[in-house]
């Protein structure tokens, strides 16, 4: 499936780039005279710890490579001739390396074939590898097959294309023309220019020939000049290969703290960029062309350079030093070892930071935030944890790092307003007054310094009101309605505040601050006032059940009208969610009638103006089934879903179900029946297929290519289908696999069954419908 969708997004990307017959404008090629007879240069990697493998530098033999494009044999002379590593002479083995596999992990050892140098065995060992980079070997296995490797090369290729065909078999096979970064380029998976390159210096012509013409065969790759023919051209593709994985091994030696790799790789891209892209000059290669080979390696050689002249222990320092002060800066000082999982992944401010490092300096507590905050304006060393941007993947500095822990440390510092465009040392600066400010001052007390401050502004009301109140497990987080929500329903009630000793605060107490808050909010009348407002309302509710009854009845005819004025659509959804859990939060404080509010008011909402986002649903009806059995909830729950007509189950049958299938929905009245009566429908309303190469595809009829799903089919499942199958797909179909993505375990379903298979385990969803689905805990 996600190969699938992979490769029709590379298809589109393609397409973007415009029609990819038009050729780029051919150079005038210098006469070969000028690139003769140069001396080999240095090992570039002579003052590291990767030695130069034998036949480095010496002449290939002359004469004609029968089979083989002269201008390919004379690039590939001139790539190695400038440094990159020579395999000559070298016995082909089974090898392992160590390897970043997993961007936030650390280094594992993978196995891989490549050429082995000479050396005692006892002592360390180097090899060099299919992208033309010579690396630390942990292990040397027995001899590998050069031809059998080549040849199971070619037949993978052959499959790729196969199955590339057996979709769009108008469409020619379509190669990888960028460079691959480190992982894939060490292995013989998918056919690289350096897989060529490297039979070619071997003498492997036949094997070479094979490869290279796999390579440039298919797609826009047969009419591109600078692929099909050229020295300059396959000089520069070769090059450009080749210097990605270098730079790209660099950067993941750092990021595991692999120095003396890092280094040498850094040290040998520094002296190769130029190089190679002098040649590329000299060849008559583009200005864009010289420019992108010419990359030199950055800050993370400078950086790489000075660990290196310092030789700085790794990780946290041991001993710590005893007097606090000292602790913290020796920490500080420890910063660009820092290799923290939490910001490879997504969502990273939510989680809890796992480096030792940064754990160390969070129990430091507000001590830290002084010594961060000067980090955070003026300390540019790199670390060794990596972030992902919209571009790519970047290396963060301590500055990056001491700014995320400062977000998480000092929660309960209230700041002053970010400016716009806020630099570090500007945010830095703010970090410094909030600490020298509130020293000296209980946490509670600042927040409700803050809530009571006329002059603080509603952004500082909300975030003081959040941290008094404490709704969520992550408090720097704000949270949405679906995080209130699950605080009104949990089984054992909602939280305690987080600073419930400011209960005994009187004239003003909290509970009046909050209901001033919340009437002031709605009365600035802008979208994120008015969400303000209605959050100020449930922390209300969370604070103070029993006092805030009232403050909430009052507060929610404003917010009402506020929503149904509402020209934005997404603040309008927004607000809506809010509102549902507010009528919950009413009921939570004793007010049972806000669940008739509640049915009066969704049923007017119009179900085409509820987008189909996750959780939106969900939260806006919970209120539903939270009051199953009282009867303006009954009238308005087979209002909207029992009438075949209504605009709610037309939407349903039409396959926009969003999460009505959710289980925790079912006890809504008329819902229930709705998806029994769904589950019933045989009738075909699409095709499920079964390709020969393991993957299932189906959608509804009329479905756009980016609309159908895709799954791939387990070949020891009993229940599968033959592979080259079409079958219908039928409405309870449709229905089943939603339902079962939500139940999980419970009650399996998988589209590529054969229909008396699909029809069991639709039996066994409906016995699930009927007798297991709960209701959210009532509050």
């Amino acid at each position: 499936m996600m190969r699938r969708r992979a490769f029709r997004l590379a298809l589109l990307a393609l397409a973007a780039c415009g029609p990819a017959s038009v050729p780029s404008p051919r150079l005038t090629e210098p006469p070969r005279e000028a690139l003769e007879e140069a001396p080999p240069p240095p090992w570039p990697f002579a003052d590291t710890i990767l030695p130069a493998p034998p036949a480095q530098g010496k002449p290939t033999k002359p004469g004609p490579r029968l089979g083989l494009p002269e201008d390919l044999v004379r690039a590939v002379e001139t790539l190695f001739r400038s440094g990159v590593a020579d395999p000559r002479g070298l016995p082909y083995h089974e090898v392992s390396i160590t390897l970043t596999t997993q961007p936030e992990g650390p280094g594992e050892v993978v196995a891989t074939k490549g050429f082995v140098l000479p050396g005692p065995e006892h002592e360390p060992r180097f090899g060099v590898l299919w992208n033309g980079l010579v690396y630390p070997l942990v292990s040397v296995g027995p001899a590998a097959d050069l031809y059998a490797d080549i040849e199971a090369l070619r037949a993978n290729d052959k499959r790729i294309c196969d199955q590339q065909a057996a979709h769009f078999p108008d469409m020619p096979c379509i190669r990888t023309r960028a460079p691959r970064p480190e992982l894939p380029s060490h292995r013989l998976e998918e056919i690289l220019p350096m897989h060529a390159a490297i039979l070619v210096q071997l003498g492997q012509d036949t094997l070479a020939r094979s490869v290279w013409e796999s390579w440039i065969k298919g797609g826009d790759l047969d009419t591109v000049p600078e692929i099909a023919g050229r020295e300059r051209d396959i000089f520069a593709r070769l090059a450009e290969h080749f210097l990605h994985g270098l730079r790209d091994r660099g950067f993941w030696a750092h990021v595991r703290g692999d120095d003396a790799l890092a280094l040498a790789s850094l040290r040998g891209l520094g002296r190769l960029s130029p190089a190679l892209s002098a040649r590329a000059a000299v060849l008559g290669a583009s200005e864009q062309t010289v420019n992108t080979l010419a990359e030199p390696p950055g800050p993370l050689l400078v950086d790489q350079e000075k660990r290196a002249a310092r030789k700085a222990p790794k990780g946290l320092p041991s001993p710590l030093p005893t007097d606090p002060a000292a602790r913290v800066a020796a920490l500080v000082a420890a910063l660009g070892e820092v290799h923290e999982p939490a910001f490879g992944r997504s969502g990273a401010q939510a989680q809890v930071l796992e480096d030792p490092i940064l754990q160390a300096l969070l129990a430091e507590g507000e001590a830290a935030v002084l010594p961060l905050a000067e980090a955070l304006a003026n300390d540019e060393r790199s670390t060794r944890s990596i972030w992902y941007e919209a571009h790519g993947i970047e290396l963060l500095t301590v500055r990056d790092v001491a700014e995320l822990a400062l977000d998480t440390l000092a929660v309960d510092l209230p700041l002053a307003p970010a400016p716009p465009n806020e630099t570090k040392i500007q945010k830095a600066a703010r970090f410094k007054q909030a600490a020298e400010t509130y020293k000296s001052i209980p946490a509670d007390e600042r927040w409700f310094r803050d809530l009571a401050d006329e002059t603080a502004g509603p952004a500082r009301w909300v975030q003081a009101a959040m941290r008094i109140v404490g709704p969520t497990d992550a408090p720097r987080q704000r949270p949405d309605a679906s995080d209130f929500l699950a605080l009104f329903v949990r089984v054992d009630g909602p939280p305690k505040p987080r600073f419930a000793g400011l209960v005994s605060r009187k004239s003003p107490s909290v509970t009046e601050l909050l209901a001033q808050r919340m009437t002031q909010l709605t009365a600035m009348k802008s979208p994120a006032h008015l969400r303000a407002s209605c959050e100020m309302g449930l922390l209300l509710a969370l604070w103070d059940p029993k006092g805030a009854a009232r403050p909430l009845r009052e507060g929610t005819a404003p917010l009402r009208k506020a929503w149904k004025d509402h020209e934005d659509p997404s603040a309008a959804e927004e607000l809506a969610s809010c509102l549902a859990v507010l009528f919950v939060a009413r009921g939570a404080s004793g007010d049972e009638r806000s669940f008739d509010e509640y049915a009066s008011w969704i049923r007017a909402i119009d179900p085409a103006t509820v987008p189909p986002k996750a959780g939106t649903l969900r939260t806006l009806l919970a209120p539903l089934a939270l009051r199953p059995t009282r009867p303006s909830i009954v009238a308005a729950g087979r209002a909207m879903f029992a009438p075949k007509t209504s605009p709610w189950a037309v939407r349903f049958r039409r396959g926009e179900r969003d999460d009505l299938l959710d289980p925790a929905l079912l006890p809504i009245p008329g819902m229930r029946e709705l998806v029994l009566a769904a589950l019933e429908d045989r009738s075909a309303v699409g095709t499920i297929e079964l390709d020969a190469y393991g993957e299932a595809e189906w959608g509804r009829d009329g479905a756009g290519e980016f609309d159908r799903e895709h799954e791939q089919v387990d070949p020891r499942d009993p229940g599968a289908a033959p592979s080259s199958t079409k079958m219908p797909l039928r409405a309870c179909d449709d229905v089943a696999a939603g339902l079962a993505r939500r139940i999980g375990s419970a009650a399996p379903f998988r589209m590529y069954w054969i229909e008396p298979r699909r029809d069991d385990a639709i039996a066994a969803l409906r016995a699930f419908v009927v007798t297991k689905s709960e209701p959210p805990r009532a509050p």
